[in-house]
Order: C-alpha cells, then sequence, then structure tokens
C-alpha cells in the first residue's frame, strides 16, 4: 500500500560540548533574549514556559563554564536581559555551523507571541493560599500566570522586572524577607508587601516529634523527599539539617552524602506530600494544608512570614493594584479561615520601603 502522507526531509543541527548538546532551541531563545531583552518574552517567543526558559540556560551556562545571560536591573532605564559577549559567541558559533552543514542560512523559530504582554505574572514561590488568591482575581478578570520558581529566583525575577508580583519566604537566621532583601537589593528598586503566616512543618506517615524526625534523617532511618534549590523551604530545610548534624558532632559539608533522599528534589509542597503518602519517601518538609489533603501526619516547625515583592515600576499597573485589593480583601482573609495552617498577620497588605 503506498503511503497517503508527504514526506519532508529535515536536517538538526546540534554542536556538542563534553556531552552538553547546543541544540537549535537554545540558540532561538538566546536569539529572542537577544531581540526581546527579557527572558520571559523570549520564553514565549519560542513556546516555553518561563520557568523552563531559566532552566534551559542555567543548564547550558554550568555545561559550558560561563555566563550567557545576564541580568540588567531596574532602573530609570528599566529591568532585563542581555546576552554577554559568552551568549553572543556561541549565537554565531552555531550560525556559522548551521550555514557550513546545510547551505542555509537559521532562521529562529520566534513566534509573534514575542511581542504580547500579558496582564500579570507572578514568579516565586509556590503557595496553596497564592493559588486561591490568584482564583479571586480570574473572578474578577485578572488572569495572572504562574510560576513556582521559589523564592530567590523570585527575587531575581524582580530584579530583572519579568515578574509584576514575587511571593517570598526567605529565611537568614536574622528573620524572614526584610533582613536578605535589605543586603540583596538596590535601594529603590521594589517594595515589599506584607501578606501573611503560615505554618511549616514534617510531613509523615506516622506521628513523630520534630527530635525523632531530624535525628532520623541525620542517622538514615529516615529518607527525606527535598525542595529544589533556591527555595525559601529548602533554605529553612539545610538549615534544621545542619544544625542537627553539628549535635551529633557531624561535618554539615557531609549532609548531601548521609542524608537518603537529600538529592530527590519536589518543586511544590503539594509533591512533597504526594511523595510521602505514595511511600517513596518517609519525611519531608511542607505546609500543614498539603499534609491534610494528603492525609499524612504533621509536625510543626515553625510559622514562618509570607510576603510579596513588587518592582516599584510595577505598583501603578492594573494588574498589580488589583492584587493588592485582592490580598486586602474580606473575600481572601475567609480564604486563609479556613485553610489549615494559614492565618492573617496584623499587617497584611502594608507596604514596605526596601
Amino acid at each position: 500500500m503506498a503511503l497517503r502522507c508527504s514526506l519532508v526531509p529535515r536536517l538538526e543541527v546540534k554542536l556538542y560540548c563534553d556531552g552538553f548538546v547546543v541544540d537549535e532551541q537554545l540558540v532561538s531563545l538566546l536569539i529572542a533574549v537577544d531581540k526581546y531583552g527579557s527572558i520571559l518574552r523570549a520564553a514565549r517567543a519560542v513556546g516555553l514556559a518561563y520557568s523552563r526558559a531559566w532552566e534551559c540556560i542555567a543548564r547550558a551556562e554550568h555545561a559550558l563554564g560561563v555566563k550567557l545571560v545576564e541580568a540588567r536591573r531596574g532602573g530609570r532605564g528599566g529591568g532585563g536581559a542581555r546576552l554577554t559577549e559568552a551568549g553572543r559567541e556561541l549565537i554565531a558559533r552555531f550560525v556559522e555551523a548551521y550555514r557550513s552543514l546545510t547551505g542555509q542560512e537559521f532562521q529562529p523559530s520566534l513566534a509573534a507571541a514575542g511581542e504580547r504582554v500579558e496582564l500579570g505574572v507572578y514568579a516565586g514561590s509556590h503557595d496553596i493560599a497564592v493559588e486561591r488568591l490568584l482564583g479571586i482575581l480570574r473572578g474578577r478578570g485578572v488572569v495572572f500566570e504562574a510560576h513556582w520558581l521559589g523564592s530567590i529566583r523570585g527575587v531575581a525575577s524582580v530584579l530583572l522586572e519579568e515578574a509584576d508580583v514575587a511571593g517570598i519566604h526567605i529565611y537568614t537566621g536574622e528573620g524572614y524577607n526584610i533582613p536578605y532583601l535589605r543586603n540583596t537589593l538596590p535601594r529603590g528598586v521594589a517594595v515589599l508587601v506584607k501578606g501573611y503566616e503560615r505554618l511549616l512543618g514534617f510531613v509523615s506517615r506516622e506521628q513523630m516529634s520534630l527530635d525523632e524526625i531530624l535525628e532520623g534523617i541525620i542517622r538514615g532511618r529516615l529518607r527525606l523527599v527535598n525542595r529544589q534549590k533556591g527555595t525559601g523551604t529548602r533554605l529553612v530545610l539545610d538549615d534544621l539539617l545542619a544544625r542537627e548534624a553539628k549535635r551529633h558532632g557531624i561535618d554539615p559539608a557531609k549532609i548531601p552524602e548521609i542524608v537518603k533522599g537529600y538529592s530527590v528534589e519536589a518543586r511544590t509542597h503539594m509533591e512533597v506530600a504526594g511523595v510521602v503518602a505514595r511511600g517513596e519517601a518517609d519525611v519531608g518538609l511542607a505546609l500543614q494544608a498539603a499534609a491534610l489533603l494528603h492525609g499524612l501526619s504533621f509536625t510543626p516547625v515553625r510559622w514562618e512570614q509570607f510576603d510579596f515583592l513588587i518592582p516599584r515600576s510595577r505598583l501603578k499597573t492594573r494588574p498589580v493594584e488589583q492584587f493588592l485589593e485582592a490580598l486586602s480583601s474580606k473575600e481572601f482573609h475567609e480564604v486563609l479561615s479556613t485553610l489549615p495552617g494559614y492565618r492573617v498577620a496584623s499587617n497584611t497588605g502594608d507596604i514596605l520601603e526596601l
């Protein structure tokens, strides 16, 4: 029987560096960053999720040992991203190889979506209450594109002016969020909007004390499911494990070697609880609400402050104004009161200068 479809040959060009592959998607993404001056707009142009574009660039930089994209911090000229000389050189080498192998000029696959501006972008820590808050906004006709990147990358997204709002909970030993931000951010580029409090603790299939859990993790009796680097939960967990290791006379630097499951990372609190519920790990650090939704035991660690970082240049935009209004609304506060392990703070919605 004859084929009923036409077969079209297509040649793909790839460059290899010690096992790492430089392909058309990566080069198209870098070209889009150069064109639009923004990782967010570049991601849309090549059809990638914002978080996936970040990961693509980060993996390439790690494998090649050079920075390909650098931040352009907010200010009078605005924020964004731009290629480094190494990034431009990588594009040039790929284009030259493509021309040599195919006899044609390389045409990056860029969609018109790169020119489109979404109504609102949330980038930062995953939070169950934030999901509900964005749902309230959708009901009011305000749509936010959500990217669960973790607190540290959320701060970076604000510096790059890639995000309108970043949810963060960064613990430094001196407190949450403000000490870290005042040591990190240039003065005046962003403001901190006070959020609410949420209860963080260990989820497990059997009820255990905090001491039993920490000692069990360090001694290798309990298997852990971790959170990815750059999340506020990971910072808290690393601090807890380092203190416990020292208590047992163990060098904290050995934690990745001696803790079972330390390299297994989950992206959200719900994913942590799911891994434990399925028996793939014994314990994980997550929110009380996630534990209850999966029928797990919960051992409290601390109440933490969950706040929102916003670029000063976005404060008067409609998405941010609507976000702030919803955050302080009676409707959202009633939602918080129904979520286990959440409570409204006395200063929820207050705007603090950094």
